[in-house]
Protein backbone atom coordinates (compact mmCIF):
# COMPACT_ATOMS: atom_id res chain seq x y z
CA UNK A 1 0.00 0.00 0.00
CA UNK A 2 3.03 2.36 0.62
CA UNK A 3 4.84 1.87 -2.41
CA UNK A 4 1.19 2.43 -4.31
CA UNK A 5 0.80 5.78 -2.29
CA UNK A 6 4.48 6.69 -3.43
CA UNK A 7 3.98 5.83 -7.15
CA UNK A 8 0.85 7.80 -7.19
CA UNK A 9 2.58 10.89 -5.55
CA UNK A 10 5.16 10.41 -8.03
CA UNK A 11 2.25 10.06 -11.19
CA UNK A 12 0.73 13.17 -10.06
CA UNK A 13 3.99 15.13 -9.92
CA UNK A 14 4.78 14.24 -13.06
CA UNK A 15 1.40 15.05 -14.54
CA UNK A 16 0.90 18.37 -12.79
CA UNK A 17 4.62 19.19 -13.41
CA UNK A 18 3.62 18.70 -17.29
CA UNK A 19 0.65 20.28 -17.22
CA UNK A 20 2.26 23.85 -15.74
CA UNK A 21 4.99 23.43 -17.93
CA UNK A 22 2.53 23.07 -21.10
CA UNK A 23 0.09 25.60 -19.65
CA UNK A 24 2.63 28.55 -18.97
CA UNK A 25 4.15 27.53 -22.48
CA UNK A 26 0.89 28.24 -23.79
CA UNK A 27 0.58 32.17 -21.92
CA UNK A 28 4.10 32.46 -22.72
CA UNK A 29 3.48 31.73 -26.78
CA UNK A 30 0.58 33.91 -26.43
CA UNK A 31 2.50 36.92 -24.98
CA UNK A 32 4.87 36.70 -27.43
CA UNK A 33 2.26 37.14 -30.25
CA UNK A 34 1.20 40.14 -28.64
CA UNK A 35 4.27 41.44 -28.04
CA UNK A 36 4.78 40.47 -32.11
CA UNK A 37 1.80 42.45 -32.58
CA UNK A 38 2.38 45.54 -30.15
CA UNK A 39 6.38 45.59 -32.07
CA UNK A 40 4.97 45.33 -35.33
CA UNK A 41 2.92 48.51 -36.53
CA UNK A 42 -0.61 46.90 -35.31
CA UNK A 43 -1.04 49.19 -33.04
CA UNK A 44 -0.62 52.48 -35.07
CA UNK A 45 -2.72 50.75 -38.04
CA UNK A 46 -5.96 50.39 -36.12
CA UNK A 47 -5.38 53.47 -33.76
CA UNK A 48 -5.74 55.01 -37.53
CA UNK A 49 -8.77 52.37 -38.49
CA UNK A 50 -10.34 53.53 -35.08
CA UNK A 51 -10.50 57.06 -36.13
CA UNK A 52 -11.60 56.52 -39.47
CA UNK A 53 -14.40 54.85 -38.23
CA UNK A 54 -15.16 57.57 -35.81
CA UNK A 55 -14.89 59.87 -38.85
CA UNK A 56 -17.21 58.05 -40.66
CA UNK A 57 -20.04 58.26 -37.52
CA UNK A 58 -19.35 61.82 -37.89
CA UNK A 59 -19.82 62.15 -41.19
CA UNK A 60 -22.47 59.92 -41.72
CA UNK A 61 -24.74 60.25 -38.39
CA UNK A 62 -23.67 62.85 -36.05
CA UNK A 63 -26.07 65.67 -35.64
CA UNK A 64 -23.66 68.81 -36.09
CA UNK A 65 -24.08 69.63 -32.93
CA UNK A 66 -23.00 66.70 -31.26
CA UNK A 67 -20.36 67.99 -28.78
CA UNK A 68 -16.54 67.31 -28.88
CA UNK A 69 -16.80 65.79 -25.22
CA UNK A 70 -18.97 63.11 -26.98
CA UNK A 71 -16.38 61.98 -29.46
CA UNK A 72 -13.89 62.26 -26.71
CA UNK A 73 -15.61 60.09 -23.91
CA UNK A 74 -15.40 57.84 -27.25
CA UNK A 75 -11.90 58.44 -27.63
CA UNK A 76 -11.26 57.38 -23.97
CA UNK A 77 -12.53 53.54 -25.07
CA UNK A 78 -9.54 53.72 -27.79
CA UNK A 79 -6.47 51.99 -26.00
CA UNK A 80 -8.56 49.09 -24.30
CA UNK A 81 -10.42 48.42 -27.54
CA UNK A 82 -7.48 47.87 -29.58
CA UNK A 83 -6.13 45.92 -27.17
CA UNK A 84 -8.94 43.61 -27.41
CA UNK A 85 -8.17 43.56 -31.16
CA UNK A 86 -4.79 42.81 -30.46
CA UNK A 87 -5.66 39.68 -28.29
CA UNK A 88 -8.21 38.81 -30.78
CA UNK A 89 -5.63 38.65 -33.95
CA UNK A 90 -2.86 36.65 -31.40
CA UNK A 91 -5.14 33.68 -32.07
CA UNK A 92 -5.16 34.11 -36.04
CA UNK A 93 -1.41 34.18 -35.68
CA UNK A 94 -1.45 31.05 -32.97
CA UNK A 95 -3.33 29.36 -35.99
CA UNK A 96 -1.18 30.37 -39.02
CA UNK A 97 2.48 30.26 -37.01
CA UNK A 98 4.76 27.64 -34.94
CA UNK A 99 5.39 29.66 -31.36
CA UNK A 100 9.62 29.21 -32.71
CA UNK A 101 8.55 31.15 -36.22
CA UNK A 102 6.63 33.69 -33.50
CA UNK A 103 10.00 33.76 -31.72
CA UNK A 104 11.83 34.44 -34.83
CA UNK A 105 9.23 37.21 -36.27
CA UNK A 106 9.23 38.79 -32.54
CA UNK A 107 13.44 38.57 -32.36
CA UNK A 108 13.63 40.40 -36.14
CA UNK A 109 10.88 42.87 -35.30
CA UNK A 110 12.57 44.07 -31.62
CA UNK A 111 15.80 44.87 -34.04
CA UNK A 112 16.50 48.38 -34.84
CA UNK A 113 16.25 47.95 -38.35
CA UNK A 114 12.63 46.68 -38.23
CA UNK A 115 11.81 49.75 -35.83
CA UNK A 116 13.56 52.36 -38.44
CA UNK A 117 11.64 50.87 -41.19
CA UNK A 118 8.31 50.53 -39.57
CA UNK A 119 8.65 54.66 -38.58
CA UNK A 120 9.59 55.66 -41.96
CA UNK A 121 11.12 55.10 -45.09
CA UNK A 122 15.06 55.79 -44.94
CA UNK A 123 17.35 55.05 -46.90
CA UNK A 124 19.35 51.88 -45.79
CA UNK A 125 22.92 51.32 -44.83
CA UNK A 126 24.78 48.52 -46.58
CA UNK A 127 25.10 46.74 -43.27
CA UNK A 128 21.32 46.94 -42.59
CA UNK A 129 21.02 45.60 -45.90
CA UNK A 130 22.94 42.86 -45.79
CA UNK A 131 20.99 41.87 -42.30
CA UNK A 132 17.38 42.75 -44.46
CA UNK A 133 18.94 40.21 -47.12
CA UNK A 134 19.52 37.75 -44.15
CA UNK A 135 16.17 37.35 -42.75
CA UNK A 136 14.67 37.68 -46.61
CA UNK A 137 16.33 34.61 -47.44
CA UNK A 138 15.93 32.60 -44.37
CA UNK A 139 12.75 29.88 -43.34
CA UNK A 140 10.66 31.84 -41.66
CA UNK A 141 10.33 34.50 -44.70
CA UNK A 142 9.76 32.22 -46.57
CA UNK A 143 6.99 30.49 -44.22
CA UNK A 144 5.78 34.71 -43.98
CA UNK A 145 5.35 34.02 -47.57
CA UNK A 146 3.69 30.88 -47.80
CA UNK A 147 0.82 31.92 -44.88
CA UNK A 148 -0.03 35.47 -45.72
CA UNK A 149 -2.61 35.40 -47.87
CA UNK A 150 -4.48 32.96 -45.16
CA UNK A 151 -3.30 34.99 -42.17
CA UNK A 152 -4.56 37.89 -44.32
CA UNK A 153 -7.90 36.70 -44.62
CA UNK A 154 -8.63 36.12 -40.85
CA UNK A 155 -7.16 39.63 -39.79
CA UNK A 156 -9.67 40.61 -42.35
CA UNK A 157 -12.49 38.97 -41.33
CA UNK A 158 -11.13 39.95 -37.38
CA UNK A 159 -10.83 43.14 -38.19
CA UNK A 160 -13.97 44.25 -40.07
CA UNK A 161 -16.20 42.51 -37.03
CA UNK A 162 -13.91 44.84 -34.91
CA UNK A 163 -15.24 47.91 -36.73
CA UNK A 164 -18.65 47.12 -38.00
CA UNK A 165 -18.74 46.67 -33.46
CA UNK A 166 -17.26 49.39 -33.11
CA UNK A 167 -19.45 51.30 -35.38
CA UNK A 168 -22.68 50.03 -33.70
CA UNK A 169 -21.31 50.75 -30.38
CA UNK A 170 -20.55 54.47 -31.83
CA UNK A 171 -23.60 54.54 -33.75
CA UNK A 172 -25.70 53.64 -30.33
CA UNK A 173 -23.86 55.98 -28.16
CA UNK A 174 -25.02 58.76 -30.54
CA UNK A 175 -29.30 57.77 -30.54
CA UNK A 176 -28.79 57.16 -26.78
CA UNK A 177 -27.88 60.59 -25.95
CA UNK A 178 -29.93 62.08 -29.26
CA UNK A 179 -26.69 62.79 -31.07
CA UNK A 180 -27.84 61.63 -34.37
CA UNK A 181 -29.26 63.36 -37.71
Amino acid sequence: MLIMNKISAFLLTVFLGLYFSVAAQIDVYQDDIISLLNCNGTIQKYDFEYEKTLVSLRVRVAAKDTPNSFWEKFREEKKESIQELISILAFAYRKNYSYPEIKELLNYCKTSIAQEQLENEKEVTNEELKIIEVYNTSKITKTVLAKKEVLAADIKSIVDEWKRELFVKGLGAMVKAGYTK
